[in-house]
């Protein structure tokens, strides 16, 4: 016969058989915003700094491939402007 409480709430995601509440150093209070409306994982702190971490890495790399984008431009650029001039028709 077990002493575990029921599988229902908010789980710790690390351990299953753990209740996420306030007892946890990780419980936090819902963030205010859209993205962490009616989310349970809202709750946890890892969770949430794990999710904003994930929205600042996309950010990044946009900026990154327009960079990439923007200097691929400049060596096609710089490639044309280098070739030599075709020989005048006389």
């Amino acid at each position: 016969m077990s002493n575990s409480p029921p599988l229902d709430g908010l789980r710790c995601f690390k351990l299953q058989s753990r209740a996420c509440g306030p007892d946890c150093m990780a419980y936090i209070r819902t963030p205010p915003g859209p993205d962490y409306v009616d989310q349970q994982w809202a709750n946890c702190m890892l969770l949430v700094n794990a999710h904003r971490t994930g929205k600042h890495l996309v950010v990044i790399a946009a900026a990154l491939g327009e960079q990439n984008a923007k200097a691929k431009t400049a060596l096609a650029d710089q490639a044309r402007a280098n070739q030599p001039l075709p020989p005048s028709p006389r």
